[in-house]
Protein backbone atom coordinates (compact mmCIF):
# COMPACT_ATOMS: atom_id res chain seq x y z
CA UNK A 1 0.00 0.00 0.00
CA UNK A 2 1.34 3.57 -1.25
CA UNK A 3 0.83 6.24 1.22
CA UNK A 4 1.04 9.49 0.31
CA UNK A 5 0.77 12.42 3.30
CA UNK A 6 -0.95 15.69 2.27
CA UNK A 7 0.99 18.79 3.73
CA UNK A 8 -2.13 19.18 6.28
CA UNK A 9 -1.60 15.82 7.35
CA UNK A 10 2.38 16.31 7.94
CA UNK A 11 1.58 19.83 10.29
CA UNK A 12 -1.06 18.27 11.99
CA UNK A 13 1.04 14.80 12.99
CA UNK A 14 3.98 16.83 13.93
CA UNK A 15 1.78 19.42 15.98
CA UNK A 16 -0.26 16.63 17.74
CA UNK A 17 3.07 14.39 18.45
CA UNK A 18 2.10 11.77 16.43
CA UNK A 19 4.17 9.31 14.59
CA UNK A 20 3.77 8.41 11.14
CA UNK A 21 4.63 4.44 12.32
CA UNK A 22 1.09 4.71 14.26
CA UNK A 23 -0.51 6.16 11.60
CA UNK A 24 0.55 3.57 9.34
CA UNK A 25 -0.43 0.85 11.94
CA UNK A 26 -3.91 2.24 12.25
CA UNK A 27 -4.21 1.80 8.59
CA UNK A 28 -3.04 -1.24 8.24
CA UNK A 29 -4.25 -2.87 11.14
CA UNK A 30 -7.36 -0.48 12.20
CA UNK A 31 -10.15 -1.92 15.06
CA UNK A 32 -12.69 -0.01 13.18
CA UNK A 33 -13.02 1.69 9.69
CA UNK A 34 -16.32 3.81 8.76
CA UNK A 35 -17.27 6.11 5.88
CA UNK A 36 -17.09 9.80 6.29
CA UNK A 37 -18.20 12.11 3.64
CA UNK A 38 -16.73 13.50 -0.20
CA UNK A 39 -15.56 10.12 0.07
CA UNK A 40 -13.14 9.77 2.81
CA UNK A 41 -12.47 6.86 5.35
CA UNK A 42 -11.72 7.19 9.16
CA UNK A 43 -9.96 4.57 10.21
CA UNK A 44 -9.35 3.96 14.42
CA UNK A 45 -6.72 2.20 16.33
CA UNK A 46 -6.49 2.21 20.58
CA UNK A 47 -2.78 2.85 22.06
CA UNK A 48 -3.14 2.83 25.79
CA UNK A 49 -5.69 5.65 27.24
CA UNK A 50 -6.25 7.07 23.23
CA UNK A 51 -7.76 6.22 20.35
CA UNK A 52 -5.98 7.33 16.72
CA UNK A 53 -8.01 8.45 14.34
CA UNK A 54 -6.79 8.74 10.59
CA UNK A 55 -8.65 9.95 8.07
CA UNK A 56 -7.49 9.35 4.72
CA UNK A 57 -8.98 8.32 1.06
CA UNK A 58 -7.99 5.62 -2.02
CA UNK A 59 -7.30 7.48 -4.83
CA UNK A 60 -5.96 5.25 -7.61
CA UNK A 61 -4.67 2.44 -5.60
CA UNK A 62 -2.74 5.05 -3.00
CA UNK A 63 -4.12 6.02 0.06
CA UNK A 64 -3.56 9.59 0.88
CA UNK A 65 -3.60 10.67 4.62
CA UNK A 66 -5.76 14.22 4.97
CA UNK A 67 -5.55 14.27 8.72
CA UNK A 68 -4.60 12.19 12.04
CA UNK A 69 -5.87 13.12 15.63
CA UNK A 70 -6.11 11.55 19.24
CA UNK A 71 -9.47 10.67 20.82
CA UNK A 72 -9.79 10.40 24.63
CA UNK A 73 -11.01 6.92 25.86
CA UNK A 74 -14.16 7.75 28.48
Amino acid sequence: MKIIYTKHASLRIGQRELSKKHVEDTLKHPRRIFSSFKGRQIAQKDFRTKTLEVVYKRINGETVIITAYWLRKE
